[in-house]
């Protein structure tokens, strides 16, 4: 386990290594199962920690956004995907402490051990300094994300329609994209969501993609395909 490696991504130099540890040290790792010496209770920790980071910054970056916006922008920050997506691209799934078992079965690259492994070293800085410490490193780690929070978030409404879709009989949507004004190729243009030959959501926006996303947006709103069932 080198500390090094993880304090350079976290540009934080830890006190007590011990937090750092136990923030790597999945629970298979911990064979008396009781001693809490796992990442687990930092985890908790983490987690809280992470919302109350995140809410406060986006309350400062979108000061006319409403309740609802926030949650939803707040919500793909801090969600356990994107989170592990972080973890992954730091090589902190190689650092973590598990048991052989689960490094064979894939331990190291599963979303539910990196994203776990975030919120518990997050907790670890945490207990090992103060607030503005720990608020510093996160926003330190979340750096770009934050700087993208709305084309995150935009990709989210196109790959919730596509799951959403897909689960019921395993195919997605397909987009259609035309310019509002034929004589304005450069947009605005005018997408529809297409699902077995209906449209299933529609909307105008200043670029293709824009417009892809928006029509995702409603399409997940309407949900025409439950009311035709």
């Amino acid at each position: 386990m080198q500390f090094e490696a993880i304090e350079q991504t976290l540009d934080y130099k830890f006190t007590d290594t011990t937090w750092l540890k136990q923030a790597l040290s999945h629970p298979s790792s911990d064979q008396k199962k009781k001693t809490n010496l796992n990442y687990e209770r930092l985890e908790f920790l983490g987690d809280a920690v992470l919302e109350l980071v995140v809410s406060r910054e986006l309350f400062s970056m979108f000061p006319k956004a409403d309740e609802g916006t926030l949650t939803k922008l707040r919500s793909g920050i801090v969600s356990r995907q994107h989170l592990a997506g972080i973890a992954a691209r730091l090589g902190w799934g190689e650092h973590i402490l598990m048991s052989p078992q689960l490094e064979k079965n894939g331990g190291r690259e599963a979303i539910s051990v990196l994203a776990n492994t975030f919120e518990s070293v997050v907790g670890a800085v945490m207990m090992d300094s103060n607030y503005n410490a720990v608020r510093k490193v996160s926003l330190h780690l979340m750096a770009d994300s934050l700087a993208n929070v709305e084309n995150y978030l935009e990709v989210n409404h196109k790959g919730k329609l596509l799951e959403t879709l897909q689960a019921i009989d395993g195919t997605g949507p397909d987009y259609l994209v035309v310019p509002v004004d034929e004589s304005k190729p450069a947009g605005p243009f005018h997408a529809k969501a297409i699902w077995h030959d209906q449209v299933v959501g529609e909307a105008e926006a200043s670029s293709k993609h824009r417009a892809q996303v928006a029509a995702a947006a409603d399409a997940l709103t309407r949900r025409i395909w439950e009311q035709e069932s």
